[in-house]
Parts: C-alpha cells; sequence; structure tokens
C-alpha cells in the first residue's frame, strides 16, 4: 500500500484510500494493542491477588470509563471541527480548535476529578458489594486512580487532534512508552518486588498515574515544539463562544452514549452480582480478552472520523464514499478472525488470566457467547466514527444508546430461562442490532450526500 506522509502526517485528501486508511490506522491500532497488552497484564497481576481484587478494580474501573466518556465530547468535537478545517484549508481555523479542545478537557475533568475523589464512598456502595474489603479496596483504588483523570483526558484528547491532522504515529509512540513503562511497574509495585513495598490494588492505581504522567509531559513537549497544529498555542487564550458550543453540540452525544454504555454495565454488573463474585470476575476478565476486538475497532474508529471529516470538510464526497466502503471490508475480515479467535480458543484463553476453575469454566461460556457478536460490534465503531466526520454525532449515538440500554429488558427476560447465559446472549443480541441499524442508515445518508450541502 502506498501512504503519502508529511514528517508524521499521512495525505488524508489524495492518494489511494486503502494506503491511506491503513497507515493511518496501523499506529492507532497498535496503541489500542498496547493499552489491550496493560490491561490484560493489569487483570493477570491482579488476579493473582483473588477474585475479590479482580471485582474492586472492576467496579472502581466504571468510573474511569465514565471519565473517559466526558474527555470525548473535546476529544471528538475538536478531532470533527479540527479535521474539517483542515480539509477547509484553514490551518488557522484548526488551531483555535484544537485550543478549545484542550481547554474545555482540563476544565470539565479537574470537576470530575475532585467529584470521584470526595464522593468515593457512595460511588462505590452503587454496585452493593457483599464483602466490606472489597468496598474498601475499590474506594481506595478509585482515590488514587481519580488523579490520573486529568492527565488521560489531555493524552486522549491530543490523540484525537493529531489523528485528525493525519497523524497517528506521535501518539502511538507517547502511548506505547506510557503503557510498556506500567506494564514493567505493576508487579514490582503490586507484589512488592526489590525496594518497592507491596502495595497491591492500590499499587496497580500508582502505576497507572505515574505511567500517564509520563505521556502527558511528552505530549507537552510536542507542543513546545511543534509548529503545525499548536503553533502559537496559549493556555489562556480566550474562547471563542461559537465554537466552543459547536464542539460541545459535536461532542455530548457520543460522551452521553460512552457514559450511558458505562451505567449500563455497571446496571448489569449489579444484575451479575446476584449470581456471586465469581460472575463479577468472569464479565471483568472476559470484557478485558473481548476487548482484542473493541479497541481494534476503535482505533479505526478514529482513522474512520479522521478521513472522513477531511475530506467532507474539502468537499470530495466521492472519497468519502469510496473510504466508507473500504473501511468495511477491512473491518468485516478483522471482526470475522477475532470472532473465530474467541469462539474457538475460549477455554485456553481464558486460563491464562486466572486459575480458578469455576472462574475458568464460565469464562469459557463468556467468550463463546459473545464472541459471535464482534463482526458487528465492529461495524458499530468504525461506522460511528463515519458518521462523527462528517459531523453528524447524534444519531450514531441515539441508536447505540437505545440499544445498549435494551440490554437491561432483555436481561430479564432471558435469565429466567438461561440463567446467567441469558445476560450474554442480551450483550450479543444488542451489538448485533447496533452494528447492523448503523451501518444500512450510514448507507441510506451517503446517497443523500449533496454537492450542495454545507457543512
Amino acid at each position: 500500500m502506498e501512504q503519502k506522509d508529511s514528517g508524521n502526517r499521512i495525505d488524508l485528501l489524495g492518494g489511494k484510500i486503502a494506503g491511506a486508511l491503513f497507515w493511518l490506522s496501523l499506529p492507532i491500532m497498535g496503541s489500542q494493542f498496547i493499552q489491550m497488552a496493560y490491561s490484560m497484564f493489569d487483570t493477570m497481576w491482579v488476579g493473582r491477588l483473588g477474585n475479590q481484587a479482580v471485582t474492586a478494580v472492576g467496579a472502581a474501573g466504571s468510573f474511569m470509563w465514565i471519565g473517559q466518556g466526558i474527555a470525548m465530547i473535546p476529544q471528538i468535537g475538536g478531532q470533527v471541527m479540527t479535521g474539517q478545517a483542515i480539509g477547509e484549508g484553514s490551518l488557522t481555523k484548526a488551531r483555535r480548535c484544537a485550543g478549545e479542545a484542550v481547554r474545555l478537557m482540563l476544565f470539565e475533568m479537574i470537576v470530575y476529578s475532585l467529584i470521584c475523589i470526595v464522593f468515593r464512598h457512595g460511588l462505590i456502595s452503587f454496585f452493593r458489594l457483599h464483602d466490606p474489603a472489597t468496598a474498601a479496596a475499590a474506594e481506595s483504588y478509585l482515590a488514587i486512580v481519580s488523579i490520573a483523570n486529568v492527565v488521560m483526558g489531555f493524552n486522549y484528547v491530543m490523540q484525537g487532534l493529531l489523528t485528525a491532522t493525519g497523524d497517528s504515529k506521535t501518539s502511538f509512540k507517547y502511548n506505547a512508552a506510557g503503557m510498556v513503562l506500567n506494564i514493567i511497574l505493576d508487579p514490582f509495585i503490586i507484589f512488592g518486588i526489590g525496594p518497592f513495598p507491596a502495595l497491591g490494588v492500590n499499587g496497580a492505581g500508582i502505576a497507572t498515574v505515574f505511567s500517564e504522567c509520563i505521556v502527558t509531559l511528552l505530549f507537552i513537549r510536542f507542543i513546545i515544539h511543534d509548529d503545525y497544529l499548536f503553533r502559537g498555542f496559549r493556555l489562556t487564550d480566550r474562547s471563542d463562544r461559537s465554537e466552543l458550543l459547536h464542539m460541545i453540540r459535536l461532542g455530548v452525544p457520543p460522551a452521553v452514549f460512552n457514559i450511558g454504555y458505562a451505567f449500563v454495565a455497571m446496571l448489569i454488573s449489579r444484575i451479575i452480582v446476584a449470581f456471586g463474585d465469581a460472575a463479577i470476575a468472569v464479565q471483568r476478565i472476559g470484557g478485558q480478552i473481548e476487548s482484542v476486538t473493541w479497541m481494534t475497532a476503535e482505533g479505526f474508529s478514529y482513522s474512520m472520523s479522521a478521513f472522513t471529516s477531511q475530506n467532507y470538510g474539502a468537499g470530495n464526497y466521492d472519497r468519502v464514499k469510496k473510504g466508507f466502503k473500504t473501511g468495511t471490508a477491512m473491518m468485516t475480515v478483522c471482526g470475522l478472525l477475532f470472532t473465530a479467535l474467541l469462539v474457538l480458543g475460549a477455554t485456553p484463553i481464558f486460563s491464562l488470566f486466572i486459575s480458578e476453575p469455576e472462574i475458568i469454566a464460565g469464562g469459557t461460556v463468556y467468550l463463546r457467547i459473545v464472541g459471535l457478536s464482534e463482526l458487528f460490534m465492529s461495524y458499530e465503531l468504525a461506522t460511528g466514527g463515519a458518521f462523527n466526520g462528517l459531523g453528524q454525532t447524534r444519531l450514531p449515538a441515539a441508536v447505540g444508546l437505545a440499544l445498549t440500554v435494551a440490554r437491561i429488558p432483555l436481561c430479564y427476560l432471558l435469565m429466567p430461562f438461561l440463567g446467567i447465559k441469558g445476560v450474554w446472549w442480551a450483550m450479543t443480541i444488542s451489538s448485533f442490532l447496533k452494528g447492523s441499524l448503523l451501518n444500512i442508515l450510514f448507507v441510506l445518508r451517503l446517497r443523500r450526500l449533496d454537492p450542495s450541502e454545507k457543512h
């Protein structure tokens, strides 16, 4: 595949589409795979502390998920506006949009971090954890990782902004450095190897905070030396009210969806609690394993958004259409491969992360059921990225949220007949419907693209 590259930036407006999407996606997917590796190593190390520790981290981790959703407001809004401005040929406007995204992120993430720290007891009590020691560990872990919300939010926003310019390599290098550092630090701080004290679950949180701070320092260094998107950037610049409101309008729908998804996941966790702590551990570990697909498709979603936003901003509507067809074909291959991996290799894969036979047996069932939906999950995320690139963030968010919320009644409908497997089937059916419907809706939207429409 061919690529056009100005430094680390790939030309998304010209050249072969498959090459542009592939080379832009590859570093993003690399970042996602390293993130997946970190999550799996983290789960594996915490799993050695027992399923109570896994449950504690899983409960607190739900609020980190919500934090990621809040960070999506400037991340998605900033990426779309920056990409469209570059497509229009207005680098000055793109620089303003990037600055707005960073300032908005800092404000909202500082507020959210304080909420998580001050109200951690009430937040964790939502899960109704049976064991007081597990609840206490979850509260402690939440307080520690909440410190990282600001820097994690900054890192997410920077990745989105750089991807909008066609540069996914820089974020990959910085994120890779941070995550490799986190993987190395985890066992030392969790188990007290060498001069380090054994901090257990809290050690995992401290390693996360430290590593994310290193990534932030690397991005700050990039901003200082960059003469393209961040040339002339000042944190104290006055915001443009109309651009800020437009960014919020673009970013709020996917953020609401992500936060809603997290809440649904928490409600499902409460449902699963009735089946015991082992079932919660199955969901936590199984979700980490399944993230192979989710993180790959999410990485591709960023590249689809950047490609679509630049070409839509430039009025290259035929290229937008061809890009979606090419991207869908790539996601079809990935989705089918991951389905085969999870369904056929369920038991040996799950056995890598925990040694308790009961949890391995439950995890095998989980992967074989949820693994059937990987293709449609891939379609959902990639198509959502394409919709975002058009600046139409409401529709994919509305469809995604409605069908995600539908998992709750589906659980109660299926559990009397299938037990815990009814929960896994509810998740699979929901993913199938979301991926199918969004793909159809985007094809219909492409048919209505008109050179006279304004963006």
